[in-house]
């Protein structure tokens, strides 16, 4: 495990619901294959709330514009001999293969109501621990099929949500890696700047330095306040940044 960690945190409400939904994505993809029935149910809240937050309907329009600034933008690189072509054109490519004019954005949330499973699990589960088997006995029943017929339906209820997914994922990376990092000092643990036009900003310290980043700012201003993990008083921190 590196000793290196990562803090991310946005400067719009945008970034804010991208960054969810890409930590919810991740969170859905990795129960897929658990055989750790037990350990299951979280995935059932972890879909609904995706579900939800997909289905607000300013998404598929910042996804959209987002997606055709990022081709615009790209596609003036086409003639500079420093640029890897060829990664180019699978950026571009990947762009184009997003197409959410032909996705109703209430789709998943629909899935979700109409499937009987999932909406026995959904009004179950304000209940201490997600409900029990006699409150959920189709959920019960669903843990005892075959692994690869609870993969299928898994599947079913993702695809709504892949292409959301794959399109956060994209405009997140393409956000991170436009801006490098660069060295700062926290004076006794405190640093702020202004920024114009950032949305994202993204902290690396390294863990043995013993504190984490308590971090405030909405567009162009921000503070980060370093805290000891063990109330032990803080000096200096050095620290990367970058705003992205």
């Amino acid at each position: 495990m590196s000793d290196i960690i990562i803090y991310e945190y946005p400067l719009s409400e945008k970034v804010r619901s991208y960054l969810r939904i890409e930590q919810l994505g991740q969170q859905l993809l990795a129960y897929r294959d658990l055989d750790q029935l037990h350990l299951f149910k979280p995935f059932f809240s972890h879909l609904f709330c995706l579900s939800e937050q997909i289905a607000r309907g300013e998404l598929k329009k910042e996804l959209v514009r987002d997606l055709d600034n990022h081709k615009i933008a790209l596609k003036r690189w086409r003639d500079n001999e420093n640029i890897d072509k060829e990664q180019l054109e699978k950026l571009l490519t990947k762009i184009d293969s997003f197409n959410f004019s032909q996705t109703p954005i209430n789709k998943a949330l629909s899935l979700v109501n109409q499937d009987a499973l999932l909406n026995q699990i959904k009004s179950k589960a304000a209940l201490a621990g997600g409900g029990c088997a006699f409150d959920t006995p189709l959920l019960h029943y669903w843990f005892h099929l075959p692994m690869t017929k609870r993969q299928s339906d898994i599947d079913l209820w993702l695809a709504p949500l892949m292409q959301t997914i794959e399109a956060v994922q994209l405009l997140l990376q393409l956000l991170r890696e436009a801006a490098p990092y660069h060295e700062k000092i926290a004076k006794d643990g405190f640093f702020q700047d202004n920024c114009e036009q950032n949305q994202l900003l993204r902290i690396k310290i390294s863990v043995n330095q013993g504190c984490y980043p308590n971090i405030s700012g909405y567009r162009n201003r921000y503070s980060i306040r370093f805290l000891s993990w063990n109330e032990q008083p803080l000096h200096d921190i050095k620290f990367d940044l970058a705003c992205c």
